[in-house]
């Protein structure tokens, strides 16, 4: 378990740096209101991908865990539901941005709606996590990353027209997908058939209809003040905002990374006494690499940003510190979140993530009216401590309250 957790956490490593330096070189290069613009068609289209996923990857995860083969089966049957979603979606999006935007943003839209098909197509990552191989992961995306990298030096380095970093947006997961399913195809032995289609169909569609919501609630609370922040503000400062959650929320690979090593082992798992003790473990971790993370901001912080970004983007060093909290709460609460499902918890967390949104849509709208980018970092602070506790608290027989006091407990 850990030496995959290992291997995974390279592979979360090698995206987060290797997109921030890519990310850092292209917001020096094109100035914070361009790179604002690029943001708000990319927060669109994380609805597109949440869409089109419709609560698969949780449910393909789970099922790939305690049954390799049935969940290579509901993967395999189910691109084709994944497709037409995402052709929907996406294409309201792509009509949205022709219409009420400019020519960048559409242009750049038009990419991350390439880049999301393939995201939404690779469940081969899924079951590289799944079956302890999450080494093929990281060196697929190093290498599609390092290509991605290459590129946007070129274009930066020879002053081609913006449009041209729409390019390694593509590139970034195509590369990867593509040796994936290679590798994928090669050495997995799969019987594909038809019969039995409709009944993976119907199980996606029933038990993903219950994460939908849920997981369409967390985009809007997530992404919401990007969107407000474009809207009311500028895209200027929204470019900010976007490197604040950068910077803010880029240590989290590696509790993402520890989660899913370790929930592959929690849904696998039969003995309630050794699935508590692995939550209290993870959630212990999450603690300590959180606090880890702040004290290196504090002692690093202004030179990373500077480094990295440049003078215009340095306001962004005044709420990354909230960011870090809120992205800890964030992690934590991804630990609930994935307990949830293994108790079936599907009806709870759609309406529990529907009362997020809820919450977040005036919050956000008032905070970032009154108090600018620090607002938006608040609101996301708030929201994150909430989804994490008192709404999670009302779950069957009281059980994510109880291991969060566990936490505290010595064994």
């Amino acid at each position: 378990m850990y030496s995959n957790a290992i291997w995974i956490m390279l592979e979360k490593s090698v995206n987060i740096i290797g997109l921030i330096y890519i990310n850092s070189l292209m917001a020096k290069y094109i100035g914070p209101d361009n790179f604002g613009k690029i943001n708000i068609s990319t927060s669109l289209f994380i609805f597109v991908q949440t869409l089109s996923w419709f609560g698969g990857q949780n449910i393909i995860f789970k099922r790939m865990s305690e049954n390799t083969r049935s969940g290579i089966a509901l993967a395999m049957h189910t691109q084709n539901q994944r497709r037409l979603f995402f052709v929907l979606s996406s294409s309201a999006v792509l009509l949205y941005l022709y219409l009420y935007t400019d020519l960048i943003v559409f242009l750049f839209g038009l990419a991350n709606c390439i880049a999301t098909y393939y995201i939404v197509m690779d469940f081969f990552s899924i079951y590289n996590n799944t079956q302890l191989k999450s080494k093929i992961n990281t060196i697929t995306n190093v290498i599609g990353l390092s290509v991605a990298l290459l590129v946007r030096f070129l274009i930066a380095h020879f002053k081609l027209p913006i449009y041209y970093f729409t390019i390694p947006i593509i590139i970034i997961p195509l590369i990867p997908y593509i040796m994936r399913l290679i590798y994928f195809k090669y050495t997995t032995i799969t019987k594909e058939s038809s019969k039995g289609g409709g009944i993976y169909h119907r199980h996606m569609l029933y038990t993903g209809g219950a994460l939908i919501l849920s997981s369409i609630s967390a985009d809007i609370y997530t992404q919401i003040s990007s969107i407000f922040l474009a809207k009311v503000l500028s895209y200027s400062n929204l470019g900010i905002y976007s490197v604040a959650l950068t910077i803010g929320g880029a240590w989290s690979f590696i509790v993402l990374a520890l989660i899913t090593s370790f929930f592959s082992k929690v849904y696998s798992e039969k003995n309630q006494l050794a699935v508590d003790r692995l939550l209290i473990k993870i959630n212990r971790l999450v603690i300590l690499l959180s606090l880890l993370a702040l004290g290196g901001f504090y002692l690093f912080g202004n030179f990373i940003v500077h480094l990295l970004y440049g003078d215009d983007y340095m306001e962004s060093i005044n709420i990354i510190p909230i960011i870090i909290i809120g992205t800890m709460f964030s992690s934590l609460g991804t630990i609930c979140y994935r307990y949830m499902i293994k108790e079936s918890g599907y009806s709870y967390l759609a309406k529990k993530m529907i009362l997020c949104c809820l919450l977040t849509i005036p919050l956000s709208w008032l905070m970032i009216n009154r108090y600018g980018i620090i607002g938006a970092a608040y609101c996301f602070l708030i929201v994150e401590i909430l989804s994490c506790t008192l709404l999670n608290y009302f779950f069957r027989d009281r059980t994510i309250i109880k291991m969060h006091l566990n936490i505290f407990k010595s064994r």
